[in-house]
């Protein structure tokens, strides 16, 4: 058989070594796709959220914790310091188990003021936290 070979191909010469050339260029056209392809896409899950309004939340039911560009913290527009806080949010559980906070913090406030006041919430028990922002008004192109 192999004289039949040599008889046949006799005048090509035998292929000793194996050109990885294609392969590479395959392996970089993929790696350019995918460079350009997955910052395209989009993260994260699509999730419906649930339709609602602030009506469902009566004024007596809530509480008001603000923040202010100084970093005071006010409950019910009455300053307070964090042990004052903590003892007044343990309190507010304690008596109103379906009390709603309202937590609004000037957008100057780094994110570790608001995370202590999220993690005070927490320790007092409350769940239910809503965080105020305000409606962004786009601009008027003239």
């Amino acid at each position: 058989m192999s004289r039949t070979r040599a008889r046949r191909y006799g005048h090509l010469d035998e292929i000793r070594e194996i050109n990885v050339m294609p392969l590479v260029d395959l392996l970089l056209q993929l790696f350019i796709a995918v460079v350009i392809f997955f910052p395209v896409v989009e993260y994260g899950m699509n999730i419906n959220l649930p339709k609602g309004t602030t009506d469902t939340i009566k004024r007596e039911q809530t509480r008001t914790l603000s923040v202010d560009k100084q970093g005071r913290i006010y409950l019910n527009d009455v300053l307070k310091t964090f042990p004052q806080l903590r003892q007044d949010l343990k309190t507010i559980a304690r008596m109103n188990q379906t009390v709603t906070v309202l937590v609004k913090a000037d957008e100057a406030n780094n994110y570790g003021a608001i995370m202590q006041i999220l993690t005070e919430l927490h320790a007092a028990k409350i769940t239910r936290i809503a965080l105020m922002t305000q409606e962004d008004t786009p601009t008027r192109h003239r």
